[in-house]
């Protein structure tokens, strides 16, 4: 199971953040002069106002009792092509522990924060009004989460959630300037969901 998570956390960071940061860096360098510190700031890799780490505190405590409240069925999320997958029936112990971290806050918390609210979001809003940049990022990085439907099509509220997920932390981007906030509720979200797929 770590094995399996770790190759697909290796190529989230390489497919969402590698090869996008060199590609935005050098467009950056080239077009704008940029520095490495202003390249930094501007896809959301910095602190931003603590306020907004607070409110993605109160709402990763929210989806974790939400998730207590009503768990993922490990017959759902543990079907083929799912990402929760090598987690069912591992039970709770230092391995899955791991692996729910490392995918949970690397291969899709850090990857995909960095990628949709850190550079799409983040670009979007500094061309159109913020509304319409978060409005547009959400509908970004809710289309390839429609792959659920193909997984577990049963399973199409989740996408409800994702989008407006993706609208909070969008907007949490877009006011507070950085992706921490994003990330925390992110990883949140994802950890939570590994473990109860692998304690159920």
């Amino acid at each position: 199971m770590l094995a399996t998570v770790a190759g697909n956390t290796l190529g989230n960071l390489l497919l969402l953040v590698c090869f996008p940061s060199l590609i935005y860096a050098g467009y950056q360098i080239a077009r704008h002069r940029r520095s490495f510190h202003e390249i930094r700031g501007r896809a959301g890799l910095r602190v931003g106002e603590p306020r907004y780490l607070l409110y993605c505190l109160v709402a990763s405590g929210a989806v974790v009792l939400l998730l207590l409240i009503w768990p993922p069925s490990p017959d759902t999320f543990g079907r083929e092509g799912s990402a929760q997958r090598p987690f069912v029936g591992a039970g709770l112990n230092t391995t899955t522990l791991l692996a729910a971290l490392l995918y949970g806050v690397i291969q899709t918390g850090f990857s995909e924060e960095f990628l949709f609210r850190g550079l799409v979001a983040g670009s979007l809003s500094r061309r159109m009004p913020a509304v319409w940049a978060n409005g547009v990022q959400a509908v970004i990085f809710l289309l390839p989460h429609l792959a659920i439907l193909a997984i577990m099509p049963e399973a199409w509220p989740v996408l409800f959630l994702v989008l407006a997920g993706a609208l909070f932390t969008g907007w949490v981007r877009i006011e507070s300037g950085s992706i921490l906030g994003p990330w925390m509720l992110h990883a949140t979200a994802n950890v939570t969901t590994a473990l109860l797929v692998a304690t159920q």
